[in-house]
């Protein structure tokens, strides 16, 4: 049976004969997730016996990462908010930059006031079940169309040992949940990439399922259709938060400008770490004031 130390060199010279680029913690990885060894215990002892099978299987992952293969897919897990989901293909895979969705809702749960929430567009879950599994006194509905996204939403849930406080519905949009539901909460992260800027995404996003990812010509179509029904959702006080292309800010600035939809009324836009705008606040009426107070905490 092969040692550690072997199959890096295989490795290392599979990566420069192909011209391929796999960083040392994408292969660390690859490899503490086909034989269960901890990264730790792989960095400190190369002298390790690795079974023939996991040996294959590990070969097998690099050379599948080599075509942009996503990485999370090859591990089946990603880190979102510090918590291990489970990913598999054919669902959305979680970015950092939606931790500011979960990290703005928490602004509000805090108090209690805000404490029915709806993850809308929820793919595996990671929003919704964040929220939970950090604020123990919320109760989280999760909606999407996708039934594969909600299958992984679940095993996700009872990991999380969130199921007591959790409920799943499979629908577009709205149209899953119970008459007259309502939320204090919405989260959403839809859909919202422009059609024309997909090809010019990262390789291993065309691994991804395009349903979850395409919001459109002008990435909008999704985010329409939400932000004129989510009012009826949601509580008096309710709020809206949702995750767009750093192009749209100025349409979601002016989308009332005309429209008849005085129950809905936009706060304001947030910027992500890159510094571009990335989530939106909608309030169910005019408190822009005590919003943003609440914000610059």
């Amino acid at each position: 049976m092969p040692r550690l130390s072997s199959l890096y060199l295989w490795i290392n010279n599979y990566i420069s004969n192909k011209h391929i680029r796999i960083s040392s913690s994408e292969i660390h990885s690859i490899i503490a997730g086909i034989t269960g060894i901890s990264k730790e215990h792989l960095l400190i002892h190369k002298d390790s016996i690795v079974s023939n099978s996991d040996s294959e299987k590990i070969k097998r992952a690099v050379k599948k990462r080599g075509t942009h293969y996503p990485l999370q897919y090859i591990t089946g897990s990603v880190e979102f908010m510090g918590i291990d989901f489970l990913v598999t293909p054919g669902v959305l895979i979680p970015r950092p930059e939606t931790e500011l969705l979960v990290e703005t809702a928490l602004k509000y749960t805090g108090d209690r006031k805000y404490r029915h929430i709806l993850d809308l567009c929820c793919g595996s879950g990671v929003i919704g079940l964040s929220i939970a599994h950090m604020d123990k006194h919320t109760l989280v509905s999760l909606s999407d169309s996708s039934a594969g996204a909600l299958r992984l939403t679940h095993k996700n849930s009872d990991r999380l040992g969130l199921s007591a406080r959790v409920k799943i519905y499979r629908g577009d949009l709205f149209s899953a949940l119970p008459a007259r539901s309502k939320f204090d909460l919405i989260v959403s992260n839809p859909p919202y990439v422009p059609h024309g800027r997909i090809r010019h995404l990262q390789k291993e996003v065309s691994f991804e399922p395009v349903k979850a990812i395409d919001g459109g010509r002008k990435g909008l179509e999704v985010i329409k259709k939400i932000i004129q029904q989510a009012g009826s959702f949601l509580d008096e006080d309710g709020l809206l938060f949702i995750e767009h292309d750093d192009t749209h800010k100025e349409y979601l600035e002016t989308f009332f400008d005309g429209e008849d939809q005085p129950s809905l009324r936009y706060i304001k836009t947030i910027n992500d770490f890159a510094g571009l705008p990335r989530m939106s606040i909608f309030s169910r009426r005019h408190n822009k004031a005590r919003v943003n107070a609440k914000l610059s905490r």
